[in-house]
């Protein structure tokens, strides 16, 4: 497990995606390791948006976890932030011309599971399970067998 602390502002995004992508396992598949990259991009995204959203500066840091199951190489990605806004329990449709609303849509098709979980300490994590086998992709938001760490208050 690895964790990296970021202030809640936009160039937090490409600071993100620089140090996860060599955290993942060299022998990932070109098109699971974009997966990753992307949906960390999106979570990290939202949680930016959402924690400077109605703020003043010197809001919270966002903390981004990657877990590489050493076992079976599935990666696991968790963006935990202030905000105590839950998502929505579907992607909401999008048209086709908007500039944003695609998060959820990229999460459901690209991640083999993802969820969320309010934190008792205040915020939320948001996390998505990646794997290296061609099982399907979740049939709904559940839990990881084992949840990231910056989903509780440790």
């Amino acid at each position: 497990m690895t964790c990296l602390l970021l202030p809640p502002v936009p160039a937090s995004v490409g600071a993100a995606r620089r140090w996860a992508a060599p955290l993942l396992p060299p022998d990932l598949p070109p098109d699971l390791r974009d997966s990753v990259v992307l949906v960390l991009s999106e979570l990290l995204t939202n949680a930016v948006a959402l924690t400077t959203e109605g703020r003043a500066a010197g809001a919270e840091d966002i903390e981004v976890e990657v877990v590489v199951d050493p076992a079976d190489g599935h990666v696991t990605v968790a963006v935990t932030d202030p905000s105590d806004q839950p998502l929505p329990p579907a992607p909401a449709a999008v048209e086709a011309g908007a500039d944003h609303g695609r998060g959820l849509l990229l999460l459901d098709v690209l991640a083999h599971d993802h969820g969320w979980s309010p934190r008792p300490c205040g915020g939320k994590c948001v996390w998505a399970e990646f794997r290296r086998s061609t099982a399907p992709h979740r049939t709904g938001p559940r839990r990881p067998a084992a949840q990231p760490a910056g989903c509780s208050c440790a």
